[in-house]
């Protein structure tokens, strides 16, 4: 085997470092931290069957955010923006064609949330985006001054809300309902050869639930609404209708 055959020896120096403040204590604190880290790429077999051997990808990546508590934890929240250069880039142009130089960037905004309002009331959110391009590239420049094809969607967001009964005669019965969303995602974007979008999609999803002391039966049912969409990493995946799952467990 000629992967096995081959010596792919990697090493690189990557160091990180990080800092924590809290302005207000146990409500609000601020935080930074820098890593350049690098990823071991495996090798490749090209087009001629030769097995290609890249160097390790390299990644410098500053991050600064915050971390907010309120109403004695009933609500908490982390908010943080990234900046992320990645150097030694492996672009592939061409099923078994691979090219190492690339250089892109990656910055964006996450935001997530935790709320627990009310006794049984548990909601989780949250919010992401991503503004990614390829800046430079070993030969040609078919990617250059595009979002990479592996970059996924820019806008993706996540909401799930669950009620649980602890009293009364629904003591043990629970209700959710939640969905997931995200943008448009070009999984194929190039400055000759056009571009290919996968559309916007909206899923949502529902469950009931009933738990005691021994068991416990759970009822979810995915994508209420029967939507047709895809997902994919430069793939074009497609996903579930709508479809119903039943979970039993039972404690011993």
């Amino acid at each position: 085997d000629q992967f096995e055959n081959s010596d792919n020896s990697q090493t690189a120096f990557s160091p990180k470092f990080g800092l924590v403040y809290q302005p207000i204590l146990n409500k609000l604190s601020v935080f930074a931290n820098y890593m350049d880290g690098f990823s071991n790429i495996a090798p490749e077999e090209d087009l001629n069957g030769t097995v290609v051997e890249f160097d390790p990808e390299h990644a410098k990546q500053l991050e600064v955010g915050s971390k907010i508590n309120f109403l004695n934890n009933k609500v908490t929240a982390t908010l943080s923006y990234y900046d992320i250069q990645v150097s030694h880039t492996v672009i592939r142009p061409a099923p078994n064609v691979f090219e190492q130089g690339g250089e892109l960037y990656s910055r964006g905004f996450e935001a997530n949330f935790v709320a627990n309002p009310v006794k049984g009331l548990n909601i989780i959110a949250g919010y992401s985006h991503n503004e990614s391009k390829l800046t430079k590239a070993s030969t040609g420049d078919d990617f250059v001054g595009r979002r990479p094809e592996s970059a996924g969607p820019k806008d993706m967001a996540n909401l799930w809300a669950n009620y649980r009964f602890s009293k009364g005669k629904l003591t043990g019965f629970g209700a959710g309902f939640g969905g997931n969303y995200a943008s448009e995602n070009m999984i194929f974007n190039r400055n000759t050869a056009g571009v290919f979008t996968l559309d916007a999609y909206t899923v949502l999803n529902a469950s009931l639930s009933y738990d005691t002391d021994k068991f416990g039966i759970t009822l979810k049912l995915n994508n209420l609404t029967n939507e047709e969409y895809y997902n994919g990493w430069s793939t074009i995946n497609p996903q579930l209708g709508r479809n119903m799952l039943a979970e039993f467990t039972y404690k011993f």
